[in-house]
């Protein structure tokens, strides 16, 4: 999946790899980020609260940027974050 720029993600469907064939069969819980503007964060916090889904944490970063936490189905912990979280974004 195209992630933009010179970046991949992949992404692993559990029980989906070939018994014996790869360790990475998305199992167990998974963390991943998402970069956004800063302007798209109150966009993102209406759309989870318009569909049920749980805000489990906010964070404003020590540099500015600010995450929403949350989980999908399968208990994969999702961030959407904004510029400002790491020196380099």
């Amino acid at each position: 999946m195209d992630a933009g720029g010179r970046h991949v993600l992949l992404l692993f469907k559990k029980g989906a790899s070939r018994e014996g064939s790869s360790p990475h069969d998305g199992d167990g819980e998974l963390h991943l980020a998402f970069a956004i503007a800063a302007a798209e964060l109150t966009v993102w916090e209406s759309w989870l609260k318009a569909n049920g889904i749980a805000i489990e944490e906010r964070r404003t970063w020590d540099l500015g940027g600010q995450s929403l936490y949350f989980r999908d189905p399968d208990r994969h912990l999702l961030e959407v974050a904004t510029p400002g979280i790491w020196s380099i974004y």
